[in-house]
């Protein structure tokens, strides 16, 4: 198991909130392998060290997982000092228990919506800070003007980001204005900078990004700002397309 901040660790057991454990390491009521600790930077690993409160051991509890339908004009952090006014929201306002240390994985730019998973299981986060890893994502992608077959089959040929081929498995025209198309494409990415070069790779402006799906988790039956508890079902899909295995 990764290491762990002390106060975190103490968060994702139950012990305390956050802010109530960073209070009492520094008061002297936690112990890392028999010795006090009073330091809040202090990083443990729960499975090699004995962390104990008032002599009782702290012991994490099995990584939790939840999908939250993220909204358009929404920051999609839980970082305390993220902006969270009528204007400027962040998706702090739509979870209740923040402390217990939530990582957002896959986030999407402040005017995007669509599925993104809050999780404890910190391995599966950092495996999936750097785009996606191998997780493929359907996306809703709005592009200005007429995208025509030649353009669709170029698009699933894929193309160049940053030295690397970005290559989608499925991309389909689902349906058209004249003036706007919507093109419905699955791949193994969350940064919207590279979907936007996706627009540019076939001259059309990206306008909107909608995810629907992350690996097997969608939305269905969530409301925007509502979120559930991933399905065992998922989870075992996830960690399987993300390379991780289950605990």
């Amino acid at each position: 198991m990764a290491k762990l901040r002390l106060q975190k660790l103490m968060a994702q057991a139950g012990v305390a909130s956050r802010r109530r454990a960073e209070h009492m390491i520094r008061a002297g009521e936690v112990t890392v392998d028999g010795k006090v600790v009073t330091e809040l930077g202090t990083q443990v690993d729960p499975q090699q060290e004995r962390v104990e409160v008032h002599g009782k051991r702290v012991r994490p509890e099995a990584p939790q997982y939840r999908v939250i339908l993220k909204p358009r004009a929404c920051l999609a952090t839980l970082a305390p000092s993220a902006a969270n006014t009528a204007d400027r929201r962040s998706l702090a306002r739509f979870i209740p228990d923040v402390e217990i240390g939530w990582h957002v994985v896959a986030p999407l730019d402040f005017l995007a919506e669509g599925v993104v998973l809050l999780t404890t299981n910190g391995a599966l986060a950092a495996r999936m800070s750097k785009g996606g890893g191998r997780v493929p994502m359907t996306y809703h992608l709005k592009f200005q003007g007429r995208v025509g077959d030649e353009e669709v089959a170029r698009l699933l040929r894929g193309w160049k980001w940053d030295g690397r081929l970005v290559k989608p498995t499925r991309v389909e025209a689902i349906a058209s204005t004249g003036k706007n198309t919507w093109i419905e494409m699955v791949v193994a990415e969350s940064r919207p900078r590279v979907l936007k070069s996706a627009g540019e790779t076939v001259r059309h402006t990206l306008l909107k990004i909608s995810r629907v799906k992350l690996g097997e988790i969608s939305f269905a039956g969530l409301k925007m700002g509502g979120f559930r508890d991933v399905t065992i079902k998922e989870v075992k899909s996830l960690l399987h397309d993300a390379g991780i295995a289950a605990s």
